[in-house]
């Protein structure tokens, strides 16, 4: 434990001056007794408790750290890997899809030309996801995975929207995801973020670091020069100021570390249990010699191993005591499952989401985990709309009106009203359909929830909805299977 640096001088002043180092110990001891925040205080509980002034934007090197240890983490530890899919595939397993909201009293036309509108921008956008990375092997919900994965994992990730060349495409917009390393470098940007900011703060310029090149950067502003964004920065700022995300999973690094070691211990200490051997004894050295074979390595130092079913003769004056490690003990399981439950606590993620386990819940706590999971999901459903998906489909929208497949009159004066979407993601299933069935159906007839609402809720649209029930509902008049009740 260190000692504050006023109680050493107390020390080195109490045999020469006893009075005046103990109205010095006096004095601070008052000076901790005011403070209005116990966490403040100086004593000998908190002494070791050495915190930094920390800036908002994380140090090159940390980041680095963190995210190296991250990767290894999802390369080979398993909850983190569940963890991390379990949030992915929850907030873009599926991919986010646009529902386009344009309003016809906006723009002053009839609600059949909003509709034809809403439509032809909905095929724009069906057109172009398919095609929408510009190395042509990830489609747009590959994409959304893939960032929400970055993100967890390094806290941020960088999409660049540029041009691809191939003539086959019938939109030439792409886009390109790069590595958070490829941005930075010494001495650029705000504590070697990269980063250039004006005077409010707001980024305006990217150095990136060009494939395969350790020190050859390229700038590269934020918006072009009409406000069209050139490079898309997702990561979540928790504090003002802060130019880089961090990895989700950096609270609980260390929790990791211990239940990995605690884990490789027991695993360890079970394999020893497990090898029941025999060792023979024998009181006549010339027999011995015979017995024993030569157990040792190519410097002649002795090799001790241990392994099922062995056989090993001893030496004279040579005894064994047998180890029992008595693993695991009665403390491992709710070690573990209170580690799990503090990481789950610290990434948002109920435990048995966490651990894809529900064999212990009832109906209402299973229920009730996934309701605060899904809270969780949702907050990033709507950020990954927001900071990606909105942005992109603006940019698609503009192509899709230059070529002609978007009659948008006077796009540019109204762009706004012709680029409102709701992203749609994939649908939650059911604990018990019937009940949750007929919530839904009671939240609509009462006018708590709409169509709109509960459809999305199942990763659904309603117009596609609404217009296969009116399809079937003609197609069972052809068919003369309608009945009373059908009419009715």
């Amino acid at each position: 434990m260190t000692t504050p640096f006023g109680e050493r001088i107390d020390a080195l002043i109490a045999p020469f001056a006893p009075e005046r180092a103990l109205k010095r110990r006096e004095a601070r001891t008052r000076l901790n007794l005011s403070r209005a925040f116990r966490g403040a205080e100086r004593s000998r509980l908190t002494n070791d408790w050495e915190v930094r002034n920390s800036p908002a934007t994380p140090g090159v090197s940390d980041l680095a750290m963190l995210r190296n240890r991250v990767r290894d983490l999802n390369c080979n530890d398993a909850v983190a890997v569940g963890a991390t899919d379990t949030i992915a595939l929850n907030v873009a397993g599926q991919g986010l899809r646009p529902q386009s909201r344009i309003r016809a009293d906006r723009l002053g036309i009839s609600e059949d030309q909003a509709h034809e509108l809403r439509r032809q921008a909905e095929a724009a956008w069906a057109k172009w996801a398919p095609l929408a990375d510009s190395a042509d092997i990830l489609t747009f919900d590959d994409i959304q995975f893939q960032i929400i994965c970055k993100v967890i994992e390094d806290g941020e990730a960088f999409v660049i929207p540029t041009w691809a060349d191939e003539d086959w495409r019938p939109y030439k917009r792409v886009l390109e995801i790069i590595e958070a390393d490829r941005v930075g470098g010494r001495g650029l940007g705000v504590n070697g973020s990269g980063i250039e900011v004006g005077g409010r703060g707001q980024p305006l310029r990217y150095h990136i670091r060009k494939a395969g090149q350790k020190k050859d950067f390229v700038g590269v502003d934020k918006r072009d020069a009409d406000g069209r964004p050139r490079v898309l920065h997702l990561y979540q700022q928790r504090r003002p100021g802060q130019q880089r995300g961090y990895p989700m999973f950096a609270p609980v690094l260390g929790l990791f570390k211990h239940l990995n070691d605690y884990m490789e211990a027991e695993v360890v200490a079970a394999r020893v249990a497990a090898c029941l051997g025999v060792f023979v004894t024998s009181g006549e050295a010339g027999e011995l010699s015979q017995m024993t074979s030569d157990d040792t390595d190519a410097e002649g130092n002795r090799i001790s191993t241990l392994e099922p079913g062995m056989v090993r003769h001893l030496g004279l004056g040579e005894s064994i005591q047998v180890v029992d490690p008595k693993r695991p003990g009665d403390a491992f399981d709710p070690f573990v499952t209170g580690v799990l439950r503090f990481v789950g606590m610290a990434l948002n993620l109920p435990y048995e989401l966490l651990v894809k386990d529900f064999s212990k819940t009832t109906y209402s706590s299973a229920r009730a985990a996934l309701i605060e999971g899904r809270r969780m999901f949702m907050r990033w459903r709507r950020w990954l709309g927001t900071r990606l998906c909105q942005p992109v489909w603006e940019l698609v929208l503009e192509e899709a009106y230059l070529r002609g497949d978007f009659d948008a009159r006077d796009f540019y004066d109204f762009k706004t009203e012709y680029c409102p979407a709701f992203w749609v993601g994939g649908g939650w299933g059911w604990v018990e359909p019937v009940k949750e069935v007929q919530s839904s159906r009671l939240a609509v007839e009462t006018g708590i929830s709409t169509l709109a609402e509960e459809c999305a809720a199942q990763g659904r649209d309603w117009e596609e909805v609404a217009e296969q029930l009116a399809r079937e509902k003609v197609k069972r008049r052809e068919l003369k299977l309608e009945d009373d009740h059908d009419e009715a």
